[in-house]
């Protein structure tokens, strides 16, 4: 099976999955305040839980959680470990 990795959106990850943050295509103001909070390439991040509703997410980040609407969640690129499904989903 794919021990490989793999990019994603970050809005992609599942509960408890996490990765390495790629690249970012948010506006300019917000990536400025997503970088003072640790969103930096190579920096790890973890989806904690998403709302009732599914949007916003939160994900752990430096020791901070933080919620993202899943619409600036999709402008972040993720690399995860290959393998996510092995959560027994059969």
């Amino acid at each position: 099976m794919g021990m490989g990795k793999k990019i994603c959106r970050l809005d992609e990850l599942h509960a408890g999955q996490w990765g390495r943050i790629v690249e970012m295509h948010v506006a300019e103001d917000i990536g400025q305040r997503l970088k003072d909070m640790g969103f930096v390439q190579g920096g790890r991040i973890e989806r904690v839980y998403g709302s009732p509703f599914g949007d916003p997410a939160a994900y752990f980040v430096k020791q901070t959680l933080i919620a993202l609407r899943n619409g600036d969640a999709g402008k972040i690129s993720v690399e995860t470990e290959g393998g996510a499904e092995e959560n027994g989903t059969e």
